[in-house]
């Protein structure tokens, strides 16, 4: 079967289907080659569906910033980058509490900062290899730079028009991206012949066959991201993107440019950026200006916020981190993903809990802080929280974190007062339970079909039901991927009950 007829019945991550009809017949061996590498590739519809998640996530309110801290619990080392990030000396001032939860980490950094680190270390953490890393960190710097200047330059329009432009800027370089990802000597190639003066699309052509361009749409449209940002991102001009699509090919042209080391030949380039600026968009001088240190002075921020997010293995944490003991980064973890330190972990979070009780704060930011406390402490695959419905019997997922979505947590609804089922039980008697092994035959048929449809791949689980006298008013859910070989220990019984009981005090006393 050709390329072409495989693209016609290939779903993207989200569903929609990707073609390429238009060049499909066209294609070079060598095209066809890395093409196929691309969608063969185990971990890259993973990486394409949080891409979609993170870039769909589009402003702050309280239901995005949730989403935002779903999608990084869902990555160990996101979560613990992203905290190491918000304890740094650029956030954290001396008198400031320390931040140990991904929620009060975006509010501290700021949500679209969280967002940039996001995407790019989803990108790094692919690849493990230090030339190709070095790399990917090179062409990921230059994607945020386009991003930055892209967002300033479209400064004047509406703010999902300005939103638009820095996100395309940011995965018109995807193609290059994934190219280091998956064949850095061609990627080298190309590197080598635009260096001599040829035009990266006909040194593309000559290297793979394609265009990144046309690489980079092929991509996006199987990721499933909007036509609109897939055809700003891969320079199709439409009559929607004519003039968002000049602001980005500018700000790509430029951020390649600024990350070339000084010199009159980068000073010369930059300049007759300028006057195609200057020409094509009606700006006065003093504009391109503000443009280009603008976007540097955020790139500074950008660049400061990676290397708190990565440190040099050999030199711990970057200088001037602030990471102290009330806030322990999660250390190696055992064969079911439980980090070594869980009880320092689980205690320190449980402080910001205990903060935002005494102070009164919302219910559900209360509820979710205590979430991800049992969610990062334990390491647990998914954590969901189900409350009770008013004047009903039923129990349904309100809050959850991890590899949870809204469709699969909107599966788990209980009825307290159904005879065999396993949750209803629990819930009912108010006890709690383990399940090492979801698969052990006894248990498997036990299982309720909405489990399976909400908790796809759930090896083991625990349930702590919440009761208010003698009603039982919620449940905590949480489960691994992978079966577990003892039970629990008491010490951790104890920090799952300290916990909820948390979450107890503040259903209480926070109205």
């Amino acid at each position: 079967m050709s390329f072409a007829a495989l693209q016609r019945t290939t779903p993207t991550p989200n569903g929609r289907q990707c073609t390429m009809t238009e060049t499909a017949p066209k294609l070079s061996p060598q095209a066809t080659s890395f093409l196929n590498a691309i969608k063969g590739h185990a971990q890259l519809p993973g990486l394409g569906a949080n891409v979609a998640r993170i870039i769909a996530i589009a402003d702050s309110e309280d239901e995005s910033i949730q989403e935002l801290r779903d999608v990084i619990l869902a990555d160990v080392h996101l979560t613990q980058r992203i905290i190491a990030v918000a304890n740094s000396v650029t956030y954290r001032l001396n008198a400031s509490p320390v931040v140990s939860t991904v929620s009060k980490a975006i509010v501290t950094i700021g949500f679209e900062q969280v967002k940039l680190i996001a995407l790019g270390m989803m990108f790094i953490d692919q690849i493990k290899e230090p030339d190709r890393a070095a790399a990917m960190k090179g062409e990921l710097i230059q994607s945020l730079q386009a991003s930055l200047l892209a967002r300033e330059m479209a400064r004047h329009l509406a703010p999902d028009e300005r939103e638009k432009a820095g996100i395309a800027a940011l995965l018109g370089n995807v193609a290059r991206l994934l190219l280091v990802m998956l064949d850095l000597e061609r990627f080298d190639d190309i590197e080598r012949l635009v260096n001599n003066g040829v035009e990266e699309a006909k040194a593309s052509q000559e290297v793979l066959g394609i265009s990144t361009e046309m690489v980079n749409k092929w991509v996006l449209t199987f990721w499933g991201l909007p036509d609109m940002l897939v055809a700003l991102s891969s320079g199709v001009e439409t009559k929607q993107t004519l003039g968002l699509g000049r602001i980005v090919r500018m700000a790509e042209m430029l951020a390649r440019q600024l990350r070339k080391p000084a010199g009159p030949v980068r000073d010369t380039i930059i300049a007759d950026i300028r006057r195609q600026c200057l020409a094509d968009g009606a700006i006065a001088s003093s504009t391109f200006d503000r443009w280009t240190v603008a976007a540097e002075t955020q790139m500074n921020n950008v660049l400061a916020l990676f290397r708190a997010a990565m440190p040099e293995e050999d030199e711990g944490f970057p200088e001037g981190t602030v990471i102290d003991s009330f806030a322990p980064i999660a250390g190696p973890r055992n064969a079911v993903g439980k980090p070594a330190n869980s009880r320092e972990l689980v205690l320190s979070r449980l402080q910001d809990v205990t903060d935002l009780i005494a102070r009164g704060e919302g219910l559900s930011a209360t509820l979710r802080t205590a979430l991800e406390c049992l969610h990062t402490g334990f390491g647990y695959s998914r954590s969901i929280l189900l409350l009770r419905e008013a004047g009903s019997s039923r129990i349904r997922a309100r809050l959850w974190c991890g590899d949870v979505t809204k469709e699969q947590a909107n599966f788990l609804e209980v009825d307290i007062g159904t005879q065999g089922d396993l949750f209803a039980e629990a819930v009912r008697q108010g006890s709690d339970l383990q399940i090492q092994d979801t698969r052990e035959p006894a248990i498997a048929r036990r299982l309720p079909p909405y489990f399976a449809k909400a908790c796809p791949g759930t090896a083991s689980f625990v349930v702590l039901p919440i009761v208010s006298g003698e009603s039982a008013i919620a449940c905590i859910l949480v489960g691994r991927d992978v079966a577990e070989p003892d039970p629990i220990s008491s010490e951790d019984i104890s920090l799952l009950r300290a916990v909820r009981g948390q979450m107890i005090l503040a259903m209480k006393t926070i109205r």
